[in-house]
């Protein structure tokens, strides 16, 4: 919809233009609800994913860098120290 505010005042300023009309009225806020929607969801979905992102917390970080940040190496370092403690363990209870 074109703005029926000039560009340019005429020579005798604002004593022509008569105004906004009442459908002028309603569909400016008519599009400023919808962009209030708009930001509302934006926030509701930023919200929801910084949420999502803390429920996971520490052991979702840490699985990650166990899945991505270890060679074959660590991993054979830590089943053979597991395999120590579990063996050790296992001694206290057989007696």
């Amino acid at each position: 919809m074109e703005s029926k505010v000039p560009s340019q005042l005429p020579v005798d300023g604002l004593k022509k233009w008569s105004g906004y009309t009442l459908d002028d009225l309603r569909y400016q806020r008519a599009v400023n609800h919808v962009k209030m929607e708009v930001k509302r969801e934006k926030l509701t979905s930023a919200a929801h994913q910084i949420m999502t992102r803390q429920q996971s917390g520490f052991a979702g970080g840490m699985m990650k860098k166990v899945f991505t940040g270890f060679t074959i190496v660590d991993y054979a370092l830590l089943a053979f120290q597991a395999t120590k403690q579990i063996r050790k363990i296992y001694r206290v209870f057989k007696r």
